[in-house]
């Protein structure tokens, strides 16, 4: 028989109580262990967000590399990206897209820094002809895209005239009637190309008006690439003092017409 002492709490109640006030101490631990945890989490995304928005990650600088036709200034307006904007959620594929939409750009590359530098490397496009117009010559891509227009011609592209272009403007495209002299300026080569001063849209065709060896006549752009050969051919291979006209419309039976009196 087990006796204890009056006013004091039977053994098994006294053990039932520690027991509880054992899990409440462990369950409030608890509880104040995951409200720490989650006020530290609260913390740490708080000033990552505050990071994002500080000048710390703000875009300080643009950079434009390899643009020669296009100046930076303009790469950098059309792009969209303005300085002090955020780096963190900077749309750079849709800054891309926008500078491609301008004539000369060809490819567009783009490198963001954690010092705040936005970089857009530029690769251009090449002209491969200029076509005569009233206000000039419009530079022309291989595509039959107008690049440029400017009021005197410099540099390599091959001059075209007679295609009784109204008006062009960068951005524009040919007409494809119109591309048929862009065949005959692609097909040209050295030394043909050297010798070529200009290409000629005539009613009867194509023509070469050379340097200084009268015309060739090419007709039509079919078997431009064996008529470029014919007339490759005759350059090597042939003199051509005194020469009025080549015909090479039929490139497997070429006709040589000399000036007479040759001088």
């Amino acid at each position: 028989m087990t006796v204890h002492a009056p006013g004091l709490p039977h053994p098994r109640i006294a053990q039932r109580r520690a027991a509880v006030d054992a899990a409440t101490r462990a369950k409030e631990g608890r509880r104040r262990r995951l409200l720490w945890l989650a006020l530290a989490a609260a913390l740490v995304l708080l000033s990552g967000y505050l990071a994002t928005r500080s000048e710390m990650l703000d875009i300080d600088r643009l950079e434009v590399n390899g643009a020669v036709r296009t100046s930076p200034d303009e790469i950098i307006a059309v792009s969209g990206v303005p300085t002090g904007s955020p780096l963190i959620g900077l749309d750079l594929a849709d800054a891309r897209a926008r500078i491609a939409g301008l004539p000369w750009v060809k490819d567009v590359y783009s490198t963001r820094s954690w010092d705040g530098v936005v970089r857009f490397t530029i690769t251009e496009r090449s002209p491969l002809a200029a076509l005569a117009t009233p206000s000039g010559w419009a530079l022309v891509e291989e595509n039959g895209r107008v690049l440029a227009v400017e009021q005197e011609l410099s540099g390599s592209p091959v001059p075209i005239i007679g295609l009784n272009i109204a008006q062009a403007a960068p951005g524009d495209w040919l007409e494809p009637t119109q591309r048929g002299a862009l065949t005959v300026a692609a097909e040209l080569y050295e030394p043909v190309r050297g010798a070529v001063r200009s290409v000629q849209v005539e009613p009867e065709g194509y023509v070469l008006d050379l340097h200084n060896a009268g015309r060739v006549l090419l007709g039509s752009a079919e078997e431009m690439a064996a008529k470029v050969l014919a007339v490759h051919t005759f350059i090597e291979r042939v003199n051509l003092r005194c020469m009025d006209t080549l015909d090479v419309r039929s490139p497997g039976n070429p006709v040589l017409t000399r000036r007479n009196p040759c001088q």
